[in-house]
């Protein structure tokens, strides 16, 4: 279990009540699928429920696409990891949970965290894999960078450092090739960064861009992660400060797994398009926890005997370029 909760980013949490219940989301997690050619990543989320023995938990994303909760994972302490299965590089923007005999609570999910200066955005898209052995931590991360300025901007991996909680720097050792943005354009997709020999004390809780330069940028985890606006969530009619009591679209209902460990069945609701259900497959995570954990390690092994040979320990960044399916989203919410 401490194997599949490392990989968590770090952010402001997301509080709902109804009259009885309170639901708490502290953190989530993306996780590749273990088939290299699948499109889908599991989203983790960490949630803490008080009032409520157990309850449902719906998931939507920038497009309207509903995602249901597939496996739910107690926790000795109390809480526990709700499991998604989602296509990947997806944007969200609301979670729907409705406690065992309560009403739904509707909590806005958090914005895409971004920086700037002069010239450029940095938008960050978060951890999509985090490996750890006994040693160290190798931690991928997601960015986008768009020039807003006149002239030419080359963007490298070298330009980007992840800082830890004691603002300790890590230089990526793997990335993507070095690319070249135009004026008001921005990298011709998402780009992945790799962070290798990370100390297991070590919590990531910055990106950085330029750093120790002029014109460097900081995205700092704990304090860029916030909810997204009720406008950006339900439409320019939402009221300012003022939480919706209902979604722009109905939701289907989902019905609670028969125990902690089920799958629970995709719902063939009228609200969800034919190609929304496809993308609601949440049966396929059904493995075991050990199966999960098993494969994680394996791959893992694998990815280590590839960084061996491509960086060698003396190395301070490598040339080796991580391939990248992300789709280039014009969602408003990662404005």
């Amino acid at each position: 279990m401490l194997f599949l909760a490392l990989g968590t980013v770090h952010a402001v949490p997301l509080q709902g009540s109804d009259a009885n219940a309170t639901v708490v989301l502290f953190e989530f997690s993306r996780t590749p699928v273990d088939d290299e050619n699948a499109t889908q990543e599991i989203l983790k989320v960490d949630v803490g429920l008080m009032g409520a023995e157990n309850a449902t938990y719906q998931l939507v994303d920038a497009d309207n696409i509903t995602y249901s909760a597939g496996r739910y994972a107690p926790l000795s302490s109390g809480r526990q990891t709700i499991w998604f299965l989602t296509e990947a590089d997806r944007l969200f923007k609301l979670v729907n949970v409705t406690p065992a005999g309560g009403k739904p609570i509707y909590l806005n999910w958090w914005a895409t965290p971004k920086g700037s200066n002069a010239n450029l955005i940095v938008r960050y898209y978060g951890i999509t894999d985090w490996l750890i052995n006994s040693d160290e931590q190798g931690i991928v991360v997601q960015v986008r960078v768009q020039n807003n300025g006149t002239q030419d901007l080359v963007v490298a991996p070298e330009n980007f450092t992840l800082l830890d909680q004691w603002g300790w720097p890590y230089q990526p050792t793997l990335g993507f090739d070095p690319e070249v943005v135009g004026p008001q354009n921005a990298t011709s997709a998402r780009v992945k960064l790799g962070f290798t020999g990370v100390s297991l004390q070590s919590r990531p809780a910055a990106l950085a861009y330029d750093y120790m330069t002029p014109g460097q940028i900081i995205i700092n985890f704990d304090r860029d992660y916030v909810p997204l606006s009720d406008e950006l969530v339900y439409g320019s009619n939402a009221i300012t400060g003022t939480a919706p009591t209902a979604p722009a679209q109905p939701l289907p209902a989902v019905a609670p797994p028969a125990s902690d460990q089920a799958v629970a069945a995709q719902p063939a609701a009228s609200e969800v398009a034919p190609e929304v259900a496809k993308g609601n497959a949440t049966a396929k995570i059904g493995t075991s926890i050990k199966d999960k954990i098993a494969a994680s390690r394996a791959r893992l092994a694998a990815t280590k005997e590839s960084l061996d040979k491509q960086t060698p320990d003396t190395s301070a960044s490598g040339n080796a370029s991580i391939s990248s399916n992300a789709s280039n989203s014009t969602s408003s919410i990662s404005a």
